[in-house]
């Protein structure tokens, strides 16, 4: 079977991800941001430089937020078995007007981080953290964020250039998404009441939808296998 292969949000990382509970025979991989090169890195340049981290052929992406678009980029090379993407975008059209709007100013280039960075006291309400460990985990991604990444990842949604939803995509988005809302499709899997970190307040709803999804890859891309009986 396909291994997994995680993405996650700017600024984020494997943690992201930790709540979830999947089955334990889907062989799973977390795989790191790197630098780019510099802030007008295109992305689908820069995603070249993750490849090493994806060994195994037909993998499967799961990207989530900024990720997904890392995990779209991905797919146009490797030709996945599956692309998953939560809480993110299948296509720029579904980039908020407001974005658009303020990335003509160009804040991203010359805003004092310092002064992005101020924003976190409203984080938490915005990006749909509740708990603690949510808005911990959330504080450490906006306050020790790297600068530079910051940067480019902003001016590369903002020129993002998608125009279709790739085939075979598979989209899970929350009702209730306050950073990138809800762009309906007939074909999104839709979380009702979910924010932009789902992933972590209704772990056990995104686990369940996830698990079903990549039993079906599974089942599909050897018949030959067992059924699976064990989760975690």
């Amino acid at each position: 079977m396909s291994k997994a292969y995680f993405i996650s949000g700017l600024g984020a990382d494997w943690r992201m991800f930790q709540y979830l509970k999947l089955p334990d025979y889907i062989s799973q991989q977390n795989v790191e941001w790197v630098e780019p090169r510099h802030i007008d890195e295109p992305l689908h340049e820069y995603v070249h430089r993750l490849l090493d981290q994806i060994s195994e052929p037909d993998p499967i992406l799961v990207g989530m937020s900024y990720g997904g678009l890392v995990a779209i980029e991905l797919s146009k090379i490797l030709k996945p078995r599956k692309t998953i993407l939560i809480s993110s975008l299948a296509t720029h059209h579904a980039l908020p007007f407001i974005y658009r709007k303020i990335g003509k100013t160009h804040l991203h280039r010359w805003m004092p981080l310092k002064l992005m960075q101020s924003v976190y006291p409203l984080a938490p309400l915005f990006f749909g953290a509740h708990t603690p460990q949510e808005k911990g985990l959330l504080k450490g991604a906006i306050l020790h964020i790297n600068e530079k990444v910051l940067r480019w990842s902003l001016g590369q949604l903002l020129v993002w250039p998608q125009e279709e939803v790739l085939p075979g995509l598979v989209q899970i988005h929350g009702t209730q998404d306050r950073i990138l809302p809800l762009h309906d499709r007939p074909d999104i899997i839709k979380v009702k009441n979910g924010g932009h970190l789902m992933v972590l307040h209704q772990a056990d709803e995104i686990s369940a939808i996830l698990s079903k999804i990549l039993e079906e890859t599974w089942i599909k891309a050897d018949t030959s296998l067992p059924p699976p009986t064990e989760s975690r």
